[in-house]
Protein backbone atom coordinates (compact mmCIF):
# COMPACT_ATOMS: atom_id res chain seq x y z
CA UNK A 1 0.00 0.00 0.00
CA UNK A 2 1.73 3.39 -1.14
CA UNK A 3 1.79 5.60 1.53
CA UNK A 4 1.25 9.82 0.23
CA UNK A 5 1.89 13.30 2.76
CA UNK A 6 -0.91 15.31 3.23
CA UNK A 7 0.78 17.85 0.51
CA UNK A 8 1.44 15.66 -2.14
CA UNK A 9 -2.03 14.04 -1.84
CA UNK A 10 -3.31 17.15 -2.09
CA UNK A 11 -1.33 18.25 -5.03
CA UNK A 12 -2.48 14.99 -7.17
CA UNK A 13 -6.21 13.94 -5.79
CA UNK A 14 -7.26 13.70 -9.04
CA UNK A 15 -4.50 10.93 -9.95
CA UNK A 16 -5.05 9.27 -6.47
CA UNK A 17 -8.89 9.12 -7.38
CA UNK A 18 -8.46 7.79 -10.90
CA UNK A 19 -6.30 5.15 -9.16
CA UNK A 20 -8.44 4.46 -6.43
CA UNK A 21 -11.46 3.67 -8.74
CA UNK A 22 -9.14 0.77 -10.53
CA UNK A 23 -9.18 -0.44 -6.91
CA UNK A 24 -5.80 0.47 -5.30
CA UNK A 25 -6.04 1.66 -1.75
CA UNK A 26 -3.36 4.59 -0.16
CA UNK A 27 -2.41 5.62 3.39
CA UNK A 28 -2.61 9.65 3.76
CA UNK A 29 0.54 10.68 6.23
CA UNK A 30 0.93 14.10 7.88
CA UNK A 31 4.39 14.59 9.61
CA UNK A 32 5.04 11.15 9.56
CA UNK A 33 2.25 10.01 11.56
CA UNK A 34 -0.62 7.95 9.78
CA UNK A 35 -4.03 9.88 9.69
CA UNK A 36 -6.20 8.41 6.95
CA UNK A 37 -6.56 6.02 4.45
CA UNK A 38 -8.49 6.18 0.84
CA UNK A 39 -10.01 2.71 -0.37
CA UNK A 40 -12.58 1.90 -2.94
CA UNK A 41 -16.23 2.68 -1.83
CA UNK A 42 -18.50 -0.30 -2.27
CA UNK A 43 -22.26 -0.18 -1.30
CA UNK A 44 -22.07 -3.91 0.47
CA UNK A 45 -19.47 -2.55 3.55
CA UNK A 46 -20.69 -2.42 6.93
CA UNK A 47 -21.19 0.76 7.87
CA UNK A 48 -22.83 2.62 4.95
CA UNK A 49 -26.04 2.44 6.35
CA UNK A 50 -26.40 3.02 9.80
CA UNK A 51 -29.99 2.32 9.98
CA UNK A 52 -29.90 -0.76 7.92
CA UNK A 53 -26.62 -1.84 10.77
CA UNK A 54 -28.83 -0.84 13.56
CA UNK A 55 -31.69 -3.36 12.70
CA UNK A 56 -28.97 -6.08 12.10
CA UNK A 57 -28.13 -5.35 15.58
CA UNK A 58 -30.98 -5.27 17.20
CA UNK A 59 -32.31 -8.24 15.68
CA UNK A 60 -28.85 -10.04 16.70
CA UNK A 61 -29.29 -8.32 19.88
CA UNK A 62 -33.17 -10.25 20.55
CA UNK A 63 -32.35 -13.31 19.77
CA UNK A 64 -29.99 -13.63 23.05
CA UNK A 65 -32.15 -11.61 25.08
CA UNK A 66 -35.66 -13.39 26.88
CA UNK A 67 -37.92 -12.71 29.54
CA UNK A 68 -37.09 -16.02 31.49
CA UNK A 69 -39.02 -19.52 31.13
CA UNK A 70 -41.66 -18.50 33.62
CA UNK A 71 -42.80 -14.25 31.56
CA UNK A 72 -44.16 -13.88 28.48
CA UNK A 73 -44.89 -10.12 26.92
CA UNK A 74 -48.98 -11.40 27.66
CA UNK A 75 -48.56 -11.84 30.92
CA UNK A 76 -46.70 -8.66 31.26
CA UNK A 77 -49.64 -6.89 29.18
CA UNK A 78 -52.47 -8.35 31.44
CA UNK A 79 -50.28 -7.63 35.06
CA UNK A 80 -50.18 -3.62 33.28
CA UNK A 81 -54.08 -4.03 33.00
CA UNK A 82 -55.06 -4.90 36.65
Amino acid sequence: MKHYGAFEAKTHFSELLGEVINGEKFIITRHGVQVAMIIPFTQKEEGVDPVKNAIRTLKKLRKKVTLGKKLSIRKMLEEGRK
